[in-house]
């Protein structure tokens, strides 16, 4: 199975290794954003109504809502691929185009444009297709978009989100639908909870905004299996411009000798955060296009979420070694350098 995602990470690890590596010897705490868009657009149009009928945002929550896209990748999905890689001039504007063996998708524009994105959309119907996988005609949006994940979504982070996204600034850019043969699919039903005052639960909460469960369950003929949840496995086959070989995520229950039972809680925030594990040596695949983002998360986030990771139970599975090698770097970013901005 080919998860679409690896087409953008792909890209950007072929360009990107070395620098990390760099910074991980240097004992940095975060890579530098050189290969994905952390949220486009400054807080800039977070005093203007950018959306049909609202009001002034506070900029606060604009910067909070940058910070939620920022974790939740929304970028990856949401920017178009170039000839020369990701296009940063239209980071949310949708067209990134992906095939795969279950028909083609296609990220929709997600900025404020009234024609071509979501300018026209309110911000109940925005929070319901991030969290419910539903347009605003009632049609369900397939679980390419991870709203499985994003379900327990706080009302707060959720309103932010909104709010963000409206200060977008518009971008022109009409996206073609996709042909996905995928069967709707509803959003679970679970607690929309942070628990901040408990480092474990909020790190759990981190994830799942994460997705990092989407990646790291190993997929079966009937779907994934949730019996092995957290336990790898799952093929990622890149198509051949990108590189060449397969990917399989890790093992990243508390499991000592199949899972990461020996990293410790620095380990595990260097993997997120700089894309490295213990020996140094570089974590390839989507981590590689959500390092750039994830390295922006705050200290305090970054150790719940160790903490919460350290919390699996392990479970013993031995994952198939990964034989996949980038293609080589590209000839440069389209659209210029992709947009940064800390949260």
């Amino acid at each position: 199975m080919r998860l679409g995602l690896v087409l953008f990470a792909a890209a950007l690890a072929a360009g990107g290794c070395k620098k990390k590596n760099n910074e991980a010897d240097k004992g940095s705490g975060a890579a530098t954003a050189t290969g994905a868009a952390t949220g486009a657009a400054t807080a800039t149009g977070a005093g203007e109504a950018t959306g049909a009928g609202t009001a002034a945002a506070d900029p606060k929550l604009v910067e909070r809502g940058k910070y939620v896209a920022t974790i939740a990748g929304c970028v990856g999905c949401h920017t178009p691929m170039g000839p020369q890689g990701p296009d940063f001039s239209k980071a949310f504007a949708g067209g990134m185009k992906v095939t795969e063996e279950f028909g083609t998708w296609i990220g929709p524009n997600v900025t404020p444009h009234p024609e071509t994105g979501i300018g026209k959309w309110t911000d109940e119907q925005i929070l319901a297709a991030i969290r419910e996988g539903k347009r605003p005609d009632g049609t369900m949006i397939k679980a390419i978009m991870p709203y499985m994940f994003y379900a327990g979504m706080t009302d707060e982070d959720g309103k932010a989100l909104v709010a963000f996204l409206r200060a977008l600034p518009p971008i022109e850019n009409k996206v073609e639908k996709g042909d996905i043969k995928l069967p709707d699919m509803p959003a679970p039903q679970v607690p929309r909870v942070d628990d901040t005052s408990d480092p474990v639960k909020h790190g759990q909460y981190l994830a799942s905004l994460m997705h990092c469960a989407m990646c790291h369950t190993p997929m079966t003929e009937k779907g994934p299996d949730m019996s092995k949840m957290w336990a790898g496995g799952f093929e990622m086959k890149v198509p051949p411009e990108f590189g060449t070989g397969v990917l399989w995520s890790s093992n990243i229950t508390s499991h000592p000798e199949t899972g990461i039972g020996k990293w410790t809680e620095e380990d595990v925030v260097a993997a997120v955060k700089v894309g490295v594990r213990p020996d140094k040596s570089p974590i390839l695949g989507p981590m590689a296009m959500y390092v750039p983002l994830w390295s922006q998360m705050t200290d305090d986030d970054a150790l719940a979420l160790a903490k919460f990771v350290k919390s699996i139970p392990p479970i013993e599975h031995k994952v198939a070694k990964s034989t996949f090698k980038p293609a080589g770097p590209p000839p440069g970013g389209a659209g210029g350098a992709p947009p940064t901005a800390a949260p």
